[in-house]
């Protein structure tokens, strides 16, 4: 199975795909798209639906999931960091595609049975970069979550 993760924060996106199990992930592709938040809100929009639309046409039939911040406290940031997750929903439905959103916390020893640090474990996983960071890990993390066994 092959998942794609996706992670926003302002100005970025972050995508990783990971193959294999839950047990045993694989790395196979870390990207980073950069974004105006400022422009018009329109053409943030067909921004993001023409990215992650480009994102996922890559990988066949991957499983879909993302990190839903939940930290917008401005209409501004709403705007760059949650209004792109409903395009990601809307993309994945064009495409017949499933989708699920995590937080940070549902990233839990339990859930993905590592120990120690949520971000450390994602150094453990098979062929990852040698330098990623924490944005990053969580778009791991989120594809990761959606492996199955």
């Amino acid at each position: 199975m092959t998942a794609i993760g996706f992670n926003i924060s302002k100005g970025a996106i972050w995508s990783c795909v990971l193959d294999g199990t839950r047990s045993a992930p694989e790395f196979r592709d870390l990207g980073r798209q950069r974004f105006n938040p400022d422009q018009p809100r329109p053409e943030l929009a067909n921004y993001f639906k023409q990215v992650l639309g480009e994102i996922i046409d890559r990988v066949p039939s991957p499983r879909l999931a993302y990190r839903l911040t939940l930290n917008a406290k401005s209409a501004d940031q709403v705007a760059y960091l949650c209004f792109p997750f409903g395009i990601l929903n809307l993309v994945a439905h064009e495409r017949g595609l499933t989708i699920d959103q995590f937080t940070t916390a549902s990233f839990s020893k339990k859930a993905l049975g590592f120990t120690g640090d949520r971000f450390d474990a994602c150094d453990t996983i098979k062929g990852r970069p040698e330098n990623w960071d924490r944005d990053a890990k969580l778009a791991a993390l989120s594809a990761w979550m959606v492996l199955n066994g």
